[in-house]
């Protein structure tokens, strides 16, 4: 559903921001005129998802929660979940006895384009350059062979650019992005052979693959990146964090030639992947001391498994069967990343000698699977007429086990205090507000998005993403949208004045009324340039306001004050609250980024500070004008208001 009928309300657009708009620092160019709404583009259910699941940071919570969320009837209070002890991640992979592919596959990297599969490795004499494997079995543990249908010919990467030297080609890494299928890998630099310690990163691209001709075309000028003084690039692999929506690129220093300790590396990549932003950061430098089995480290791959980073890579002399598979663990895309195993993940074993160069994908049922290349037993190189032939064998990858995130704060109504809740729907208390409940411990169907006081700050309602609401103190039960068939998730909640009510949004900007909360009109069904994150009701007219994530400004029934949406953020916008007097409200990014318009005062944001994890939502101070941000991990940080302590 995508909301009540549309009527009784309108989208204000045309306005100017207003002149005390104010950012955090380095966050804003210039003024210009700002329209509420956007030019249109129309958002799919996979932009929406990508943006809630950044906005609570909760990807895997949804799965581990279950029962239907309606009305919960106040009662004792309950404690706040407690952060529990971290797990350990692990990853194990089943020994698969026979190769997927009995021929030479170095390196490989796997992905899935509807039912069909393509293994993209090192060149081999099926394909010079870059070799292409093709799949249509509908199951990756078989069935693979050249897209030529013959012995030779099944390159993905026929022509190469000018700066790079002749099959030299190695290691490529693959993904869909920006409306297009992107190819990273190694070359050498004209005059040079490969691994002498000036090895280079390119891209290609290609619109569509096809099983008949995967073929890819690089029309680089120059190298992506380099690293000469640490002994060449090689081993691109590319990772979309599911957290900022953000690509990146994650590659190793040093081929071999250089003294120093190889380094995994990673950098964030633009919009349209052809380039990199900012400067690479270092995520796992190579411990022979720590771990004697790493002579070298190298053949990254990222992936993010219910909220825990997780960096594959090969460990030791390609050529032997002390060749290995191993993984660290990262605080993000751009580390830091440590080992907590103390052995490889996969060595040696029957029919695979030295499996390496591994790379993580997930089948059409969901499942997790690791290719990697393997020598037969007894023949690790090609002098003896060895091959490294690609395996495919399914993985079983455990995330450690962390806290429930914070995803919402909310103030009392003199500003004395504030109430927090995590995903599981914990609430805190601090300073004087008072416990009157909480979901803890409570089995639900989706996780809780925000707490919201009733206008006396007697009580609280916790609002889920599936819509359903839980009452607790005085706040009245007035219907939720629980157990309902939806378009996008519920993002936020806002209460009518006299709290006898409240308005639910969706991530499409859908509204739902409930109670006495008038339905002013919504974004229901229009096309947005961002999902909706944030709701706040405009007590002075019965009107209300959603925010975007690129700051647009979307107001029903109330004055518009400005927005950002025509403007670029560092960090996306989560969420919005108005001030006392409704003549003016912020916003916030995940950065900590404050944006005021109207009468709200800027005072301070963390915007152009390091956070440790990010800004979830934001309250205001009705005592002093000021506000409180809350982060994921429960920190506060107050600005022109009170500290009454984190979570």
């Amino acid at each position: 559903m995508a909301g009540a009928i549309v009527g009784g309300g309108h989208v204000r657009k045309g306005r100017s921001i207003s002149a005390h708009f104010h950012l955090g620092p380095d966050r804003f160019a210039s003024e210009a005129p700002v329209p509420v709404l956007t030019s249109g583009r129309s958002l799919d259910l996979l932009t929406i998802h990508k943006a809630v699941a950044m906005r609570h940071v909760v990807k895997c919570v949804a799965a581990t929660l279950m029962v239907a969320a309606g009305l919960a009837a106040a009662g004792p209070a309950v404690p706040g979940s407690a952060a529990g002890a971290r797990g350990i991640a692990t990853i194990d992979v089943a020994a698969s006895g026979s190769p997927a592919f009995d021929g030479d596959a170095p390196d490989p990297n796997v992905v899935r384009d509807g039912s069909d599969y393509y293994a993209f490795t090192t060149g081999t004499v099926l394909g010079n350059h870059i070799q292409a494997l093709v799949d249509t079995s509908g199951s990756p543990a078989s069935g693979w062979h050249s897209y030529t249908g013959g012995p030779y010919g099944s390159t993905a990467l026929p022509v190469y650019p000018s700066w790079e030297a002749k099959d030299t080609q190695t290691s490529p890494g693959v993904f869909r992005w920006d409306g297009k299928w992107i190819m990273y890998y190694d070359a050498a630099t004209v005059g040079h052979l490969g691994d002498t310690g000036f090895n280079c990163l390119s891209v290609a691209t290609v619109t569509t693959l096809t099983v008949g001709h995967p073929v890819f075309t690089d029309t680089s000028s120059q190298p992506l990146v380099c690293q000469t003084g640490l002994g060449g690039a090689i081993d691109p692999s590319p990772f979309v964090d599911p957290v900022s929506g953000n690509a990146y690129l994650i590659w190793k220093s040093n081929d071999g030639t250089f003294p120093d300790p190889a380094i995994i590396w990673s950098q964030q990549l633009s919009a349209d992947g052809m380039s990199l932003v900012g400067s690479p950061q270092q995520l796992l430098a190579q411990d022979s001391a720590g771990f004697q089995w790493e002579s070298t480290i190298e053949n990254p791959d990222m992936v993010d498994v219910g909220g825990t980073y997780f960096l594959l890579f090969s460990a030791g002399i390609y050529s032997s069967p002390s060749y290995t598979e191993a993984f660290a663990t990262c605080a993000g895309p751009a580390g830091p990343c440590s080992q907590s195993q103390a052995t490889p993940i996969l060595t040696s074993f029957g029919s695979a000698s030295g499996p390496g160069g591994g790379s993580l994908f997930q089948d059409s049922t969901g499942n997790w699977m690791l290719a990697y290349a393997a020598w037969p037993p007894q023949c690790t190189d090609y002098s003896c007429g060895g091959a490294r032939r690609l395996f495919v064998a399914p993985a079983s990858i455990n995330a450690a086990s962390l806290p429930a995130p914070v995803t919402g704060i909310a103030s009392t109504s003199s500003g004395d205090g504030y109430w927090l809740t995590d995903a599981q729907g914990g609430v805190t208390a601090h300073g004087a507000a008072q416990l009157f409940g909480s979901m803890a411990g409570q089995a639900l169907n989706a996780p809780i998005e925000h707490i919201v006081p009733t206008p006396d700050g007697k009580g609280y309602w916790l609002v889920a993403a599936d819509g359903g609401t839980f009452a607790f103190g005085d706040a009245q039960f007035r219907g939720s949208m629980g157990g309902q068939p939806l378009n996008a998730p519920v993002v936020s909640m806002s209460p009518t004045k006299d709290g006898n009510g409240y308005w639910l949004v969706a991530a499409d900007g859908g509204i739902f009324a409930f109670g006495d909360a008038q339905f002013r009109g919504s974004m229901g069904g229009q096309p947005l340039n961002a999902p909706v994150v944030g709701i706040s009701s405009d007590y002075a007219t019965g009107g209300y306001w959603e925010v975007a994530t690129d700051g647009g400004i979307f107001s029903f029934g109330a004055p518009f004050y400005g927005s950002t949406g025509n403007l670029t953020l560092n960090q996306p916008v989560n969420g919005m609250t108005g001030t006392a007097d409704d003549g003016g409200y912020w916003f916030v990014a995940s950065d900590g980024g404050i944006f005021s318009f109207g009468d709200a005062g800027f005072h301070g944001s963390m915007g152009s500070a390091y956070l440790n994890a990010p800004i979830m939502g934001m309250a205001a101070s009705t005592g002093t004008g000021g506000y409180w941000l809350v982060g994921a991990d429960g920190g506060i940080f107050a600005f022109g208001a009170p500290f009454y302590g984190a979570d």
